[in-house]
């Protein structure tokens, strides 16, 4: 017979930093978001060789192959940078802040239980998709869209415990 884990409760402190780490991973490794960026900027400089290559032939070939590698650079970097930009506009407009708990969590054996304020819900642990621990958080899919952060604390061993009973080997990374 299976032992009953022990509840626990973590207020979730998040800052500009854990927001900012969590969305880069969230939107560009997890959704691999930024294949779509890459790729462009590789086939862009490949066009962009191609021309270069043929510039003895075709009087504008240099100057087509240098619009070509521009673009082709430029654009991924704009819209990286345009990126970073939403995310820290996002992490000051959401008020986060180190010294309060946006939310709290509570992981027991039956299901993960989630409240601010006056709003709660809860999620079954057989529809969690993806337990990821970090540096100083514990990033926690209830949904493939959905993510709570479980922010360091004197709880978060407890809360790990219970995560890697709870999810399968397949669902759990850790990248201290």
């Amino acid at each position: 017979m299976k032992e009953k884990l022990r509840a626990v409760t973590i207020p979730c402190k998040i800052d500009r930093e854990v927001f900012t780490r969590f969305a880069v991973y969230d939107a560009l490794v997890r959704k691999k978001g930024w294949r779509n960026p890459a790729l462009f900027a590789l086939l862009m400089s490949g066009f962009a060789i191609l021309c270069f290559l043929g510039q003895e032939k075709h009087a504008q070939a240099l100057l087509l192959g240098g619009v070509l590698l521009g673009v082709g650079l430029l654009l991924p970097a704009v819209w990286l940078g345009m990126f970073f930009s939403s995310v820290r506009r996002q992490a000051r407009r959401s008020g986060l802040s180190p010294d309060k708990a946006q939310y709290f969590v509570t992981l027991s054996d039956e299901k993960i239980f989630v409240s601010k304020g006056k709003e709660t819900a809860d999620f079954q642990w057989q529809d969690a998709v993806l337990a990821r621990r970090v540096r100083g958080c514990i990033y926690l899919y209830v949904s493939p869209t959905r993510a709570f952060l479980l922010t360091d604390s004197e709880k978060t061993e407890p809360a790990w415990d219970i995560i890697t009973a709870k999810l399968a080997p397949g669902k759990i990374q850790v990248k201290l």
